[in-house]
């Protein structure tokens, strides 16, 4: 059957109606929604570096998402009206950083509640523990992130419990504009929850993600780089035994870069993860499916690297 003109320019534009639309949403929709295949292999881990005469310590431990009675956040009754309750799909992230030495000298904790498997947070608690504490919680809605915080409101009053602290603020980020392509929003500890949790195969694909700073959204991508093999130390433990590892692997390392989603009027954020703020690596044992080992700099003190002590094991 011959077309007519008029009939050929109808199936043209019914053909434009159809596809445009599709490749519009495919170019705004070009973060990746992480799927998780495998359950965290580790429930614990140890992290220590030094510089400058100061030893960094990271602890990270992975479970329920039910908080202590005595921990410093639910003693302070911070958590946000509305905010998402923890359930039985929910987990728990804690991670707790300090440093003793030369440089600086306190502890800061941060606990990020997540739902499994797809690894996406709710609510998240940071606690820093110094000569300028805070309690700063927060609630990730539909449209931005919800902040709570509470802090003494002179020296006298840091001295009590966090209760008694008087100065509080709340503040809402709204997500920017130019983040409409942002289908889901994670916090930035999470990645070595993602890393563990993905097959191998699907790891070697470059992936874009969204991640809420401090106070912005970033785009974080993600991207398998070439390795060169390492020696590695660490003990690991299970409910059944202790292992001393030394041995040389070729790890699996990671590329972690990020752009900030800047707000009109305001500074960009400088992302950090474990307070490293660029030219992140992670290098994950291929055969553990742990991360051995995280690198990069700090805008103050340069190069830091992070070596893998101690692993708690399912």
């Amino acid at each position: 059957m011959e077309l007519f003109p008029k009939q050929i320019k109808v199936i043209l534009l019914l053909a434009v109606l159809f596809i445009l639309p599709q490749l519009i949403a495919a170019e705004e929709n070009n973060n990746t929604v992480i799927t998780v295949n495998n359950k965290a292999p580790w429930t614990d881990l140890t992290f220590k570096g030094s510089k400058l005469l100061t030893t960094i310590t990271v602890k990270m431990h992975l479970g329920p998402g039910n908080l202590s009675p005595d921990d410093p956040a639910a003693k302070a009754g911070t958590y946000l009206p509305g905010c998402s309750e923890t359930d039985d799909d929910s987990s728990l992230l804690t991670v707790k950083s300090s440093s003793k030495g030369m440089v600086s000298g306190g502890q800061y904790d941060e606990q990020i509640w997540f739902k499994e498997p797809d690894g996406l947070p709710y609510k998240r608690i940071r606690v820093r523990n110094d000569d300028d504490p805070w309690i700063k919680s927060y609630c990730w809605e539909k449209k931005g992130v919800r902040r709570h915080e509470i802090q003494p409101d002179n020296s006298a009053e840091s001295k009590q419990p966090p209760p008694k602290w008087t100065q509080h603020n709340e503040h809402f980020y709204e997500y920017p504009m130019e983040s409409a392509g942002c289908s889901s929003i994670y916090d930035p500890s999470l990645i070595f929850y993602i890393l563990s949790t993905l097959d191998p195969d699907i790891q070697q694909n470059p992936k874009e993600i969204c991640v809420f700073g401090k106070k912005q959204l970033h785009q974080m991508t993600i991207q398998q780089v070439k390795s060169s093999p390492i020696e590695v130390s660490f003990k690991t433990q299970t409910s059944s035994q202790k292992e001393t590892i030394q041995k040389q692997i070729t790890p699996l390392v990671y590329s972690i870069k990020t752009e900030p989603y800047t707000p009109e009027k305001k500074e960009p954020e400088n992302f950090s993860l474990f307070g490293l703020n660029k030219g992140i690596r992670i290098y994950m044992d291929p055969e553990k499916m742990i991360p051995v080992r995280v690198s990069g700099t700090n805008s103050s003190f340069g190069k830091i690297e992070l070596q893998l002590q101690n692993a708690g094991l399912n």
